[in-house]
């Protein structure tokens, strides 16, 4: 049986006026929050800044810790788990208009920026435990 290979990766939950930021990924009819590997030296943070800047095109601040996702997926036979640390971010200038750097393989993905009302995400987001997260982040800015 093959090793599983750890990995981990950050991300987070933008916030603005009742609305939060989600990629629809439309390859794979999917829509889900920013988020990314953590590179070697990078506190989870610097990731979650770095991944939302590159995904989405806008430059944010962490806020809070959210909490973290656990999941297991096989590809190319080689199974992985993987463990996303989410934080809550607020856009550093509420005007930008963004320019997502997206890799190759993001622009082959479709992936556009969506802002959805927080009920509306609570419908559309892919998967619970996004759903769940969401949750958790709406506790902390009350």
């Amino acid at each position: 049986m093959n090793k599983i290979i750890e990995k981990r990766s950050a991300g987070g939950i933008v916030y603005r006026n009742g609305q939060v930021l989600t990629l629809n990924v439309t390859k794979h009819n999917e829509i889900v929050f920013p988020k990314g590997t953590i590179e070697p030296n990078e506190a989870p943070e610097q990731t979650a800044i770095r991944e939302i800047l590159e995904e989405t095109g806008y430059h944010v601040k962490v806020i809070k810790l959210i909490g973290t996702n656990d999941y297991n997926f096989t590809e190319n036979n080689q199974d992985y788990h993987k463990t996303v640390t989410y934080f809550l971010c607020q856009l550093v200038d509420e005007n930008e208009q963004p320019h997502p750097t997206l890799e190759q393989y993001e622009q082959d993905e479709g992936f556009e920026n969506l802002w959805l009302d927080v009920d509306e995400a609570k419908q559309k987001l892919t998967y619970q435990q996004a759903k769940d997260l969401l949750e958790k982040a709406l506790k902390l800015l009350d």
